[in-house]
């Protein structure tokens, strides 16, 4: 064979060759392409959405998925021995993501199972929520299937846990502490409603001072005791009001509405305090 028929036989050979390498070249770009479409469509979410996410919540480790609005953000420290976590822990910090999103319950939930790198897995598993390891991060993610409501926990590592809320430096102190009673929880959050709110909260522990004299009655009515204290001291505030078959005190100050709730059946006293995002 001579040299021209060699090279006649080759060039089919180096054509085929040459389309190989350019379908892989392209479907390889169509990929890359896809899954970074999926990222802007599905992950990253733009600044708009983001308005009332707490600064400070993990979003590039644990993503707000085909998120269209964040309904509320809170960070909460709990300290109650009697609560345990989600991760069956006693003194933790977590944030709390509300959010309206337009996956549906198992693509939501496929989204997380796929992101963690451990799933944290249990006996009994609810099927409207997973729960695994994402980094430093323990998370939570729950879908009910009854709308398009996503709810998500990111846990702190046990080893940053503080019993001081991180974002109480602006904290209003409107309720007196009293020693009969002491703090379980507390959580500061972002409400998207009435134009933007954020929000206080904390529950109280009510100390049961018990038969002290040893005579079978309980000697003191801790909730009867402070309920007077409490309308004394804040009679006075403005659109003040007690609902006493509820036991719950209300009124204004300083641009914060102001809820406290006696609870015998749970024994603890909770105070919500919410204001403009604007103060």
């Amino acid at each position: 064979m001579n040299k021209n028929k060699k090279y006649l036989l080759l060039i089919p050979l180096i054509l085929l060759i040459s389309l190989f390498v350019f379908h892989f070249f392209k479907n390889s770009e169509k990929n890359i392409d896809n899954n970074e479409g999926n990222k802007v469509n599905n992950v990253v979410n733009d600044n708009a959405k983001l308005n009332y996410l707490l600064e400070g919540y993990p979003i590039d480790e644990v993503p707000l998925y085909k998120l269209t609005k964040i309904s509320s953000s809170k960070f909460f420290v709990g300290m109650d021995p009697s609560i345990i976590s989600s991760f069956d822990e006693k003194d933790f910090n977590y944030y709390n993501v509300v959010l309206e999103t337009e996956a549906s319950q198992s693509e939501f939930l496929d989204y997380y199972k796929n992101l963690f790198e451990k799933e944290y897995v249990e006996e009994y598993p609810s099927p409207d929520m997973v729960k695994g390891y994402v980094g430093k991060y323990r998370v939570t993610a729950a879908h009910y299937d009854s709308d398009n409501t996503g709810y998500i926990q990111v846990h702190l590592p046990k080893e940053e846990y503080t019993k001081t809320n991180k974002y109480f430096d602006t904290y209003p102190n409107l309720f007196e502490s009293d020693s009969m009673f002491v703090e379980g929880q507390n959580s500061y959050g972002l409400l998207n409603q009435v134009g933007g709110q954020v929000e206080y909260s904390r529950f109280f522990t009510v100390l049961d001072s018990g038969d002290i004299n040893k005579d079978g009655i309980d000697d003191v009515d801790e909730f009867s005791v402070l309920i007077e204290k409490f309308k004394a001291m804040y009679k006075d505030k403005p659109d003040y009001a007690f609902e006493p078959e509820q036991s719950v005190m209300t009124w204004k100050e300083v641009g914060y509405s102001v809820s406290v709730s006696f609870s015998r059946d749970h024994g603890r006293i909770y105070l919500n305090m919410r204001g403009s995002m604007d103060k």
